[in-house]
């Protein structure tokens, strides 16, 4: 066949999409913006740190076991992504990787809504163990998925319309949780919604169906060119390179440690809604519906806020707002003796400011600052980096087990101070940014 024929024959899909052409540039921002406002929804069904840990909490399970269901989405999360970055970084397409892993990952909580009404409440240790493994599958799915949608996100969209793709998307995300989520979450466990645990289960079976339509949105973007490097480490060389990143890019290092000691801070989060319940005497429905409205709107008002700030002075300002509200939510929490469940509801407020900065700002800082064609392994490092720090909610668990709640939220204060004042000093990736990528290959010079 003759070029020119060959030329004119329709591209596959998994060529790579001309990004200098509008109408690709708002397909895949609008199909990006399907998939994170449909992610958004099941997530404020889903709510990974609270609806778990009220779960066990009402099956009879102590603090540590509350925090490792508060804990649990996101060490699943983690786990997966240091090495699946390197495959990833390896492929010259990447839209794949995160479909496949999604759609088993995103169907589990179907069979397991179906498995608790079958066990009924008289079989508690099974039903903690189905739910925290539906939420673990998920994680765990999205974990692998997450590594190549960042690169997506980084090769198939322009700065400016990924800087407003997360504000818009989760002020719509906001709306829509708030209006609707809030008040459906509250019905369902509300005594006159179905009875336990066939109401937690409804909540999953519901979620599900959402997440398998962010995914098809999703799979609707035509990728842009993201080549993969050709020093890519191999899967031998992959820990001595990561090694020799941390070792020579000290400002990635800075933000490897932040990035730790804020984890490190969020120790008492699965603890919020066990507080609410147990110590102010809220009812579950009433307590996670008021999180769930309560975070969403002011992540509505803050997205918009963090898609300017991103755009005009970038991901490092995000940060340190993130980092400044991890000190003022346990504070207001301590607050509750005077003031009561204002206290509590000002701290859902500072937790919707926290909650949605971790694109904008963490992940972004990422996609920004990784040099081209690195941006799996990089995203994939400073994820599992943390992973130790993801375990700290089993230590808050302790903590109260053995002094109070009280102890706990000045330990979470603190850490969040420490990891605001190390935000002060983290420089902007936008003038920072490696000029060259290391290579494997450089390591054995």
């Amino acid at each position: 066949m003759e070029p020119e024929a060959r030329a004119a024959l329709p591209q596959p899909d998994n060529a790579a999409a001309d990004l200098t052409d509008p109408r690709v540039q708002r397909r895949n921002f609008l199909a990006l913006l399907g998939d994170y406002v449909l992610f958004g929804i099941a997530f404020g069904f889903l709510n990974p740190t609270s609806l778990p840990s009220d779960f066990v909490a009402r099956l009879g399970a102590g603090a540590v076991v509350v925090g490792l269901a508060g804990s649990v989405w996101r060490i699943s999360w983690m786990m997966p992504q240091l090495v699946f970055g390197q495959i990833v970084n390896r492929a010259r397409r990447k839209k794949h990787y995160a479909t496949i892993p999604g759609i088993p990952a995103r169907t589990w909580f179907l069979p397991v809504a179906l498995l608790m009404i079958a066990a009924g409440p008289e079989q508690p240790e099974l039903l903690i163990v189905l739910l925290l493994s539906g939420y673990a599958v998920l994680a765990f799915g999205d974990g692998l998925s997450s590594v190549a949608w960042m690169d997506v996100i980084g090769s198939s969209l322009s700065n400016n319309h990924r800087s407003w793709l997360f504000g818009l998307a989760q002020a719509v995300v906001g709306v829509i949780v708030a209006l609707l989520v809030a008040p459906l979450v509250r019905a369902i466990l509300s005594p006159a919604g179905p009875a336990f645990p066939n109401n937690y289960a409804l909540i999953l079976a519901i979620s599900s169906v959402v997440l398998m339509l962010a995914l098809f949105s999703y799979s609707r973007v035509k990728e842009g060119p993201s080549p993969p490097p050709k020093n890519s480490p191999t899967l031998k060389q992959l820990l001595p390179f990561l090694a020799r990143v941390v070792r020579e890019d000290p400002n990635f290092r800075f933000y490897l440690g932040l990035r730790f000691v804020y984890d490190l801070s969020m120790l008492a989060f699965p603890q919020y809604i066990v507080f609410a319940t147990q110590v102010l005497g809220q009812e579950s429905g009433v307590a996670i519906s008021d999180q769930i409205a309560l975070t969403t709107l002011t992540a509505t008002l803050a997205s918009l806020v963090y898609g300017r700030i991103t755009q005009r002075l970038g991901s490092r300002y995000v940060i340190l707002i993130a980092t400044g509200a991890a000190v003022l939510g346990p504070l207001l929490l301590l607050s509750t003796n005077s003031i009561g469940v204002l206290g509590l509801h000002l701290m859902w407020i500072s937790v919707g400011v926290l909650n949605v900065s971790f694109v904008p700002g963490f992940l972004n800082w990422v996609v920004e600052y990784a040099p081209d064609g690195y941006r799996p392994i990089y995203g994939g490092l400073a994820n599992t980096f943390s992973i130790v720090a993801l375990l700290a909610p089993l230590a808050g668990g302790l903590i109260v087990e053995q002094w109070s709640y009280e102890a706990l939220f000045a330990v979470a204060g603190v850490l969040g101070g420490l990891a605001l004042l190390l935000a002060l000093r983290l420089p902007e990736p936008r003038q920072v940014r490696p000029d060259t990528a290391l290579t494997p290959e450089e390591q054995h010079a």
